[in-house]
């Protein structure tokens, strides 16, 4: 008997051991989905509306490559500590990337200039998840928007038409939401602006400047359009006769340079011959910053083309050397 007994219980844990195995033995199976070693079905990318200049753009998920169609959104980009995936080079004339972004565009494609009409194959190439573009390609949004998501930003004027820096800076974040980032840069931007502009108004008072373009065909007078960073943020006094900020620049003959006649002018020339011949006119050395040695010569890039905190602190540096005649205090 005690050995049929034990035969039994023998057979009986066997019988309940294949059970365990083949289905679980009294346990229910694992709902699908949660077997032990499957992975996670992924989560949809979520979708973000961003509204810009031109309307509204749909963008899945984050952009991780964002693509730059100006030096200037370049400039606004890395300002946010996002390195653009692909930017245009400096000028349409230039190959290489503006000179002070180089150090943080090392990473980026260089999609050459841009402007009238962008090189779309290109831009195919780099594969963008997103697209910045100003109002120079407005025209192409249809084009750009089949490649990526596309949105368009201009930069912000006052109501004088001032170009506005900060406001530009801002309108650029919200669309990428880094608002707070961007309130940060533009506190140190302004801890730093002011510093310059003490040490300016230490040293020149209310003395006027301008900025003066020469090219093969004209000399241009500039506007406050394109200068808030000497009007506003250095505080320089503008000079007689300056023309309406809703323009960029008026054309200004050599007689008419008298009735301008500022203090100190800064001096953008591509002129060549006509540079040459304006220095050997009384007119011109009859100026007061010509007479007093304080005429001078900017760089395009910078000067010109730069538009963002990172081209608008060189231009405060720069500005302020100049005018000091030496390197600013800290």
């Amino acid at each position: 008997m005690i050995f049929l007994q034990r035969v039994k219980k023998v057979l009986s844990g066997a019988i309940c051991l294949f059970a365990l195995t083949a289905a679980g033995c009294g346990t229910s199976p694992a709902p699908q989905g949660e077997q032990t070693g499957a992975a996670p079905a992924p989560a949809p990318a979520q979708e973000q509306t961003i509204e810009h200049d031109l309307g509204k753009t749909v963008v899945k998920g984050e952009p991780k490559k964002i693509l730059s169609l100006h030096p200037w959104i370049s400039d606004f980009l890395l300002s946010m500590d996002t390195t653009p995936s692909a930017s245009p080079s400096s000028g349409p004339k230039a190959t290489e990337f503006t000179w002070y972004l180089q150090d943080g565009l090392k990473d980026s494609v260089n999609l050459g200039w841009q402007i009238p009409k962008p090189n779309l194959e290109l831009i195919v190439q780099s594969s963008p998840d997103l697209i910045v573009g100003n109002q120079n390609f407005g025209e192409l949004n249809e084009q750009l928007s089949k490649i990526a998501p596309t949105i368009f930003i201009e930069p912000v004027e006052d109501e004088k038409g001032v170009r506005k820096m900060r406001d530009t800076f801002l309108r650029l974040a919200s669309m990428l939401k880094k608002e707070e980032l961007a309130q940060q840069k533009i506190a140190e931007y302004n801890t730093e602006a002011e510093k310059y502009r003490t040490q300016v108004k230490a040293a020149i008072g209310e003395q006027t400047a301008m900025f003066l373009r020469v090219t093969d065909k004209e000399l241009r007078y500039y506007s406050p359009k394109l200068f808030e960073v000497l009007y506003d943020d250095l505080g320089l006094a503008k000079p007689a006769n300056i023309p309406d900020a809703s323009k960029s620049f008026q054309p200004l003959s050599i007689e008419k340079l008298p009735e301008v006649n500022p203090d100190h002018i800064f001096h953008l020339h591509e002129g060549g011959d006509r540079v040459s011949s304006l220095r050997e006119t009384a007119i011109w050395n009859g100026l007061a910053a010509v007479k007093n040695n304080h005429v001078y010569e900017v760089d395009y890039d910078l000067w010109f083309q730069g538009f963002g905190p990172i081209a608008n602190r060189l231009i405060l540096q720069d500005a302020t050397e100049k005018l000091l005649g030496t390197k600013p205090g800290k």
